[in-house]
């Protein structure tokens, strides 16, 4: 595959590009999306002489925690407008958001892929892409602490939180023997040794018999402080409706003292907010990113 290397270039959505700060009315910014470019390439489908070659775009969004991506909402391609320098229209450059996003030094963050059929011809210094996406949000909120003994199987029934922003002080859970009950299981657990000391490594498992969006789990000492997890994983099985689904996600961490059993809360999703987002960027073709004006 062919690819161009070009620097990442980091817009503020809704603002002009460049250095311009976020806008901000109260204590929350108006555009919380923000996105960066980080590679635009020439690539084929399958490796057959006769495929054409398609343009690639590939872009990552970012949203301030405790705000996360809303990735169930999103359906279909979205798309943005081609010229290239030259003044040649393109066509249309289709984006799709990836249904995984993870958390990285208070930012969540997912990717957006782009392809078009049509390429830039051969001299052109940049391709400006604009258009709108409109990006669903969500909150992310947790619940109370939950405990589970450290062996293989444990299953203890739990209420979910519904979907409001009640959290984890509110009146916002149902009875478990409600149409919202959820099962936990210590799916697996077991300790090993390295460099850094002792290591546990759990799999949480979740079993929803109605609609609820896990977002994952904190892992917490003795003390209720959140320990350093790493992910290494995750399965899931719904379905297809929203009226259950299961999940089960792996974690590695270091042992804290006194472990006697696995405590965490659930963190989960609620809907927030679609927001339009406007692009407007040239991706430099030759190692360049120019600003749009």
């Amino acid at each position: 595959m062919k690819r161009y290397a070009i620097p990442g270039i980091c817009l503020i959505l809704g603002a002009s590009l460049g250095d311009a700060a976020p806008e901000k009315d109260g204590k929350e910014e108006k555009q919380p999306v923000r996105i960066e470019f980080v590679s635009v390439g020439l690539s084929k489908r399958e490796r057959k002489e006769k495929i054409p070659l398609e343009l690639n775009v590939e872009a990552i969004l970012s949203v301030k925690e405790p705000l996360s991506f809303a990735v169930w909402e999103h359906s279909g391609v979205q798309y943005l407008e081609a010229v290239d320098s030259a003044g040649r229209k393109l066509a249309p450059v289709e984006f799709d958001i990836s249904p995984f996003q993870s958390s990285r030094k208070g930012w969540r963050q997912t990717g957006m892929r782009g392809t078009a059929g049509e390429i830039p011809l051969p001299g052109v210094s940049w391709i400006r892409l604009q258009g709108v996406w409109r990006i669903s949000l969500a909150r992310t909120l947790k619940s109370r602490v939950y405990e589970l003994p450290l062996s293989k199987g444990t299953k203890i029934d739990v209420p979910l939180p519904g979907n409001s922003e009640e959290g984890e002080e509110g009146a916002d859970v149902v009875s478990v023997q409600g149409p919202s009950a959820g099962k936990l299981v210590l799916e697996d657990y077991s300790t090993y040794e390295n460099q850094d000391g002792k290591m546990v490594t759990v799999m949480i498992g979740l079993k929803a018999d109605s609609a609820f969006r896990l977002d994952s789990f904190e892992i917490l000492n003795e003390k209720d402080e959140s320990l350093k997890a790493s992910p290494l994983g995750t399965n899931y099985s719904s379905d297809g409706d929203d009226s259950s689904a299961y999940w089960a996600k792996r974690f590695v961490f270091k042992e804290p003292e006194k472990l006697e059993k696995l405590r965490f809360r659930i963190l989960y999703q609620i809907p927030h907010e679609t927001v339009a987002v406007p692009v407007d960027v040239k991706l430099g073709m030759r190692g360049k990113i120019r600003k749009g004006k």
